[in-house]
């Protein structure tokens, strides 16, 4: 499941199993209403420009003309090396946009540090978003 796989119609698959979809219903209901105060417009698996053959994160937070500010991507712990690495696409077009990978079968939260060009996992810092109050591991789990 990630950003370049092929969800076109009815019936494609392999479609995220339920655990990924209830972790992004999950995040875009926290994250919303926190957003639109900021005028900020978050969608789910909306592509990051208007070319609809682009990469489709997830989740992505933009601003009122459609820069891409915040991104997220859901992933397996057996995807997160490979939706990674789709991610420095990303960055290297939206350099100035957020990027966070949930690991949703570690429960691992991993943030972008493009000063220092590394993946910080939440296991061992505590990651926000410039754009939302708590924590974004709080966003993503159930706990």
């Amino acid at each position: 499941m990630g950003l370049l796989d092929n969800y076109t119609g009815i019936g494609m698959s392999p479609r995220p199993k339920w655990r990924h979809q209830m972790t992004m219903a999950r995040a875009l209901h926290l994250m919303y209403d926190e957003l639109a105060k900021q005028d900020m417009i978050l969608t789910t698996e909306a592509t990051v420009t208007d070319d609809w053959d682009d990469l489709a994160p997830d989740l992505v937070a933009f601003s009122t003309d459609f820069e891409p500010l915040l991104i997220i991507e859901i992933t397996t712990h057996r995807e997160l090396k490979r939706i990674i690495k789709k991610c420095y696409e990303l960055i290297e077009r939206f350099p100035d946009a957020e990027y966070f990978v949930y690991d949703y079968e570690k429960d691992v939260l991993y943030m972008y540090d493009i000063e220092h060009d590394r993946w910080l996992p939440s296991n061992e810092y505590e990651l926000y978003s410039a754009y939302l109050r708590k924590p974004m591991i709080s966003y993503l789990t159930s706990n």
